[in-house]
């Protein structure tokens, strides 16, 4: 099966691919500096939709129809809102929100037609937990959980299964932004990279709507859970009598 991941020069994405190649996917990484991993590698922005729709045509046309897609690529700025920089901003929800769109909209009408596929988008908890520092970046996560949640619905009466990951802290490089001048935000509860690259495998085999990858305190899913008490049911209402 051919499996395509984003943002896959380091952190999850990198893990993603050392995991997918693991258990004998043939995976093609993406990113926008150049992936030192995977079986065929791109660089890709996927801010910009014509680059996205040429590589994913390239990788269809000359490597094979897509089974998996893998939104992982995605950054944050932070900040006060009145100090951060607009022009970023937009760079990082063209990043964060609109680029999954984009690499999904060249690849699901294929998975439609197929019956099969996976995809799978990395969120985040801050998706539903919002910081004023990490503002723009917190809200373009709240609606690629949207996006995904709604495509859940839709996709399940096509055979084609849709997952959201929400990891709490990673030790990533997630703070290498110029934006947080020097300041390490990932707290010592952080968990490695590999074990969201395991909720993402987990995803693709499953479909399963939402998954979280808890910090190693165990207890951030569970406040989310309070926070979103009804979401479930609604989502299930929502695909019961949804056309």
């Amino acid at each position: 099966m051919l499996a395509v991941v984003t943002g896959a020069s380091k952190g999850i994405g990198k893990a993603t691919v050392n995991l997918l190649k693991a258990e004998g996917y043939e995976v093609v990484a993406t990113s926008r500096s150049e992936p030192e991993v995977g079986d065929h590698r791109f660089r890709l922005d996927v801010s910009n939709r014509a680059e996205v729709e040429a590589i994913m045509g390239k990788i269809k046309s000359e490597i094979g129809p897509i089974d998996v897609v893998v939104n992982n690529a995605g950054f944050g700025i932070y900040g006060s809102f009145l100090e951060t920089s607009i022009e970023e901003e937009e760079y990082m929800i063209k990043t964060n929100f609109l680029g999954p769109i984009y690499v999904c909209k060249t690849v699901y009408p294929d998975m439609v037609k197929r019956r099969s596929g996976s995809i799978v988008n990395v969120v985040s908890e801050a998706a539903y937990v919002n910081s004023p520092v990490l503002l723009v970046y917190s809200s373009t996560k709240a609606g690629l959980a949207s996006f995904t949640n709604g495509l859940w619905v839709e996709a399940r009466k096509y055979g084609v299964k849709v997952s959201g990951i929400y990891p709490g802290p990673v030790k990533t490089n997630f703070s290498s932004h110029p934006s947080f001048k020097g300041r390490e935000i990932t707290p010592k509860y952080a968990v490695e990279p590999e074990r969201v690259a395991k909720a993402i495998l987990k995803g693709i085999r499953t479909g399963k709507r939402e998954i979280y990858v808890p910090s190693k305190l165990l207890l951030d899913p569970y406040f989310l859970k309070l926070t979103n008490v009804m979401q479930e049911f609604t989502y299930r209402i929502v695909d019961k009598f949804s056309l």
